[in-house]
């Protein structure tokens, strides 16, 4: 990642090297939500906002990108904390820890200390469509894990898997909210984190 400032200007420009796009996403999001500044090519030029250059903002470039780096960008993109580790994740590639999670911790396993948080398991799949066995899995972990909620992150879902989901809700009261690449692309997710 190359974060620049141009004097000149009094603006910044953040630009993404290989394997850096997420360290950008993270600063830019710190930069509109922490600084105010406005992602904004004009507002750049005129030294009031910030720009992001070389970031795999399409499907068609996500599709494309490592399958580590893109389950990273999803569940940051959600505001989860990415798993460190690509294997034996256990069917969790992020975890979102809400506000609320001091109420009604999960059961404790053997040998685990009490202080355990309530969390919301990632799943993503660089895949066109996720099919029904993507969701039993799924669903496996967070009955095994006690997830009350879940979210789940493809380019798309065939209708077994909606239906599952659907299905899943009826019989457990679980959810499990399916969310597609452009939906986090257009950003018209926020209704669905909640």
């Amino acid at each position: 990642m190359l974060m620049t400032f141009n004097p000149a200007i009094n603006g910044w420009a953040i630009f993404s090297e290989s394997g850096f796009a997420d360290a950008c996403r993270v600063m830019a999001k710190r930069l509109r939500d922490v600084c105010a500044l406005p992602e904004s090519e004009p507002l750049w030029r005129a030294g009031r906002g910030f720009v992001v250059r070389d970031l795999p903002w399409t499907e068609e470039k996500l599709r494309v990108i490592p399958p580590f780096e893109f389950e990273n960008w999803a569940v940051i993109a959600l505001g989860g904390i990415p798993n460190k580790v690509q294997v034996g994740d256990m069917g969790v590639d992020g975890r979102i820890f809400p506000v609320s999670s001091s109420a009604a911790p999960r059961k404790q396993q053997e040998g685990e200390l009490g202080l355990k948080e309530r969390w919301y398991p990632i799943q993503v799949k660089q895949k066109d469509k996720v099919g029904r066995p993507d969701i039993d899995a799924f669903e496996a972990m967070m009955m095994r894990e006690d997830c009350e909620k879940g979210f789940f992150v493809s380019f798309d879902y065939s209708s077994d898997a909606l239906q599952e989901i659907e299905s899943f809700f009826k019989r457990s009261h679980k959810v499990i909210v399916a969310l597609t690449v452009q939906e986090i692309l257009d950003e018209h997710i926020a209704k669905k984190l909640v």
